[in-house]
């Protein structure tokens, strides 16, 4: 094989490589719960008891509200945007899944300013992640992305 046949090979099994991880099931199911974080008082709110471990882990609150959940299907690389109280969005593009590992783009819109959080998070399947978000009310939201790929 010459070198320009190589080089053309190499590029179309990339690409349908890249695809098939990519495209490994036909979409995602996000989840992106938002809870109101405050050190006034002692709730624990009911709906949150299966993530309390982990709440109560990673921030240093003693009241924990859920304020907003809302789930969705989603195809690859669609940009998905939820509401988060204040005024703000969350945008969370799926962009991959390889290795039992989802890849996701996340998003924070607040106002006319640049946005406060804009990176890539790589996530298990089935997986969540906390994200300790900005000031509400009389404390902080604290937001959760979840995802399931489909198989």
């Amino acid at each position: 094989m010459t070198r320009p046949h190589r080089i053309a090979f190499g590029s179309v099994f990339g690409v349908g490589f890249f695809l098939g991880v990519a495209l490994a099931g036909s979409g995602v199911t996000l989840r992106v719960r938002t809870v109101l974080a405050t050190n006034t008082g002692a709730d624990f709110d009911a709906r949150l008891e299966e993530q309390r471990r982990q709440l109560e882990g990673l921030f240093r609150y003693s009241s924990f509200q859920l304020v907003r959940e809302e789930s969705r299907y989603s195809d690859w690389g669609k940009p998905n945007s939820f509401e988060i109280p204040g005024g703000r969005f969350l945008q969370v593009v799926p962009k991959a899944y390889q290795d039992q590992r989802l890849k996701l783009k996340v998003v924070l819109i607040e106002g006319s300013a640049g946005p406060p959080l804009d990176t890539d998070f790589s996530l298990p399947n089935n997986g969540n992640i906390w994200v300790g978000g900005p000031k509400h009310s009389e404390g902080v939201l604290l937001i959760s992305i979840g995802v399931e790929a489909e198989r």
